[in-house]
């Protein structure tokens, strides 16, 4: 009972989220009926641009790719950490991928459950799964839990992250054998 109370919280936050950066934006939270009509090619085309964003940012974070993860996300980005700290802006998030790609290997897949854009605005919410090995002992813990990403298109058409939320995970520390 308690996981469903606490999934449907991260729902209605990622919503809440959501609709408020779109009013930010001065653009309308509920999208046209031309928005709303189905379109599987359209669809198909914004899963795969968005399925490569999320296999990009692991793959630079697993290569030790600090620049160009840093890159992925905008000037004015936060990146909010499980334990409540807030990265803000770019130099920030430089620096936490430094510190994280100095001292562990990441190997990390996503899930993606939940993905919507409106105009320059978008959000992938779903499940990660990590095994982070610490590189001084060799020693790995297996890691999963919810995250949620908020994309902007900036004036060149690039989507960046402009928020990224990794709540407590669901296990955490688990040894990998």
């Amino acid at each position: 009972m308690r996981n469903m109370r606490c999934l449907a919280a991260l729902v209605l936050f990622e919503a809440l989220v959501f609709n408020s950066l779109l009013l930010a934006s001065g653009q309308s939270p509920r999208p046209s009926a031309k928005a709303t009509q189905d379109n599987p090619g359209a669809r198909t085309e914004t899963k795969a641009i968005f399925a490569q964003l999320r296999e990009q940012w692991a793959g630079n974070l697993h290569a030790k790719r600090v620049e160009a993860s840093a890159a992925e996300y905008a000037l004015d980005a936060e990146f909010i950490h499980p334990n409540g700290t807030v990265f803000q802006g770019s130099a920030a998030i430089r620096r936490l991928f430094q510190m994280v790609t100095s001292s562990y290997d990441s190997d990390l897949q996503f899930q993606s459950q939940r993905l919507e854009v409106s105009g320059d605005l978008a959000y992938d919410s779903g499940r990660y799964n990590e095994v982070l090995t610490e590189r001084a002992t060799k020693k790995g813990l297996q890691i999963s839990g919810r995250y949620v990403t908020v994309y902007r298109r900036s004036g060149d058409r690039v989507w960046q992250i402009v928020e990224q939320i990794w709540p407590v995970p669901d296990k955490s520390g688990a040894p990998v054998q």
